[in-house]
């Protein structure tokens, strides 16, 4: 396993870099567990009791439907009468920064949201504790998740956080285009060359004014498009994007917008995003996630759509993103903060959440039953591909320098996708920026 900063150090650490950046530390929140959201209102906790522990929890999960998670939080606690809740739900923009600041004070709550890259950082940084010893000890069943997301929180074999919530890419398609055009559906085992045909069919200069107005397929954000072609950014300390797996994957993406011209342009994005296109009408295939169905069967009543596999490059795959909740590594009250995130995570604080429509439950049988039944009579009709996906998805890359590699690679790709530079060279170029972030 990678060595972890001492708590202390890490602390130093944020302090420093807060100083540096000229960040004001926020004062740390003191909410009461007796909170209004509108239609739950929390028990009154009981501070100092002796026959309660208190443990402090912060959340950004479905912070714009606050009854949810504290749903989750009250059904702990009439479950768990010895432990009293203080619960926080803060915006996703600021908790992290909020984290760093109540770890530099010594004032971290003992439970903390996660989303998958943050939950890496801090594990790496020693600000998360390690659960493998709780999950052995109260024999909590792994089994029962989506392995897929439950590995997605472990760094070297050691499981820093639990998934409380999934989603994952698959492929939204329009019914309607496909019938009109006499298609065949999009099949689990098309290859790519079926796939590219139909996309090139459903192509189309509707009003006849030279310019293309009905898309075939928009691409995915291009990580996930490496791994459809078994390519990596790096492995170990270097640089594999230019790999020659890795100039096939994204010179299948520059081939799709200007060889095969089924897929928009960034000039065509640029006018009508690709969520817009499809809502529109305008874009046959459209990869996304679970977030998409509750909008797109709001705004979406001209056409009949429904969802399939991602199509294949020279491999099955696709890409899972996940929340998990964390244990604070300088948290007092281990054992309580542990029954609180193996609750939470578990199949009745999940359903809560999915029934909350915050994503899909990391536990099979809630997801593959309540979720189900929950979309009956309302498209996807073949919801069950969000779970049939987890068999081959894989989770985004992450890295502690994630944002320099990225931006060593952004502005290069960005010339490649126009032709401005050829694939091979924009790779190359990256690569520079790339072995510089991974070997600072």
């Amino acid at each position: 396993m990678k060595s972890r900063f001492p708590f202390v150090t890490l602390s130093v650490l944020i302090v420093m870099s807060m100083l540096l950046g000229s960040c004001t530390p926020a004062t740390p929140a003191n909410t009461p567990a007796a909170t209004d959201t509108g239609d739950q209102v929390l028990p009154e906790a009981t501070p100092g009791s002796a026959e309660q522990t208190t443990i402090k929890v912060m959340s950004f999960f479905a912070y714009d439907a606050p009854s949810v998670e504290y749903g989750v939080v009250k059904a702990f606690q009439d479950a768990n009468p010895d432990i009293s809740v203080q619960f926080e739900a803060v915006p996703y923009g600021d908790i992290f920064l909020k984290y760093k600041t109540l770890i530099a004070a010594d004032l971290a709550p003992d439970v903390m949201s996660m989303n998958y890259d943050n939950a890496y950082l801090f594990a790496t940084l020693g600000a998360l504790e390690p659960l493998d010893e709780f999950i052995t000890t109260t024999g909590y069943d792994t089994s029962k998740l989506f392995q897929s997301a439950l590995e997605m929180f472990k760094i070297d074999g050691v499981q820093f956080s639990m998934p409380a919530t999934f989603s994952d890419v698959v492929l939204y398609f329009n019914k309607d285009l496909f019938d009109a055009a006499g298609l065949e559906y999009p099949q689990r085992d098309w290859t790519q060359e079926e796939f590219q045909a139909a996309a090139k069919a459903l192509t189309a200069d509707t009003d006849g004014n030279g310019d293309i107005d009905q898309w075939g397929y928009s691409f995915p954000w291009w990580p996930m498009v490496l791994d459809q072609y078994g390519a990596t950014i790096w492995e170990g300390t270097t640089c594999t994007l230019n790999s020659p797996a890795g100039i096939k994957a994204i010179q299948s993406i520059v081939d799709g917008r200007f060889v095969g011209k089924f897929a928009p342009t960034a000039d065509d994005l640029a006018e009508q995003g690709d969520w817009d296109m499809f809502i529109a009408g305008n874009l046959a295939m459209f990869p996304t996630g679970p977030w998409a169905v509750q909008p797109f069967n709001e705004k979406i009543t001209t056409f009949s759509w429904d969802i399939a596999h991602q199509p294949a490059g020279d491999k099955q795959s696709t890409h899972i993103y996940a929340n998990s909740y964390a244990m604070a590594s300088g948290s007092k009250n281990k054992e309580a903060a542990w029954r609180f995130i193996e609750f939470a995570t578990g199949p009745v604080g999940t359903k809560i959440r999915q029934d909350g429509k915050y994503e899909i439950s990391p536990v099979t049988a809630i997801a593959e039953e309540f979720y189900l039944a929950a979309l009956a009579g309302a498209p996807p009709e073949h919801a069950i591909v969000f779970m049939e996906a987890m068999d081959y998805a894989k989770p985004q890359p992450v890295h502690t320098n994630w944002n320099k590699i990225h931006d060593s690679i952004a502005p290069e790709l960005d010339l490649a996708l126009i032709q401005d530079q050829s694939v091979k060279d924009a790779l190359d170029n990256a690569c520079v920026g790339v072995n510089a972030a991974l070997n600072p």
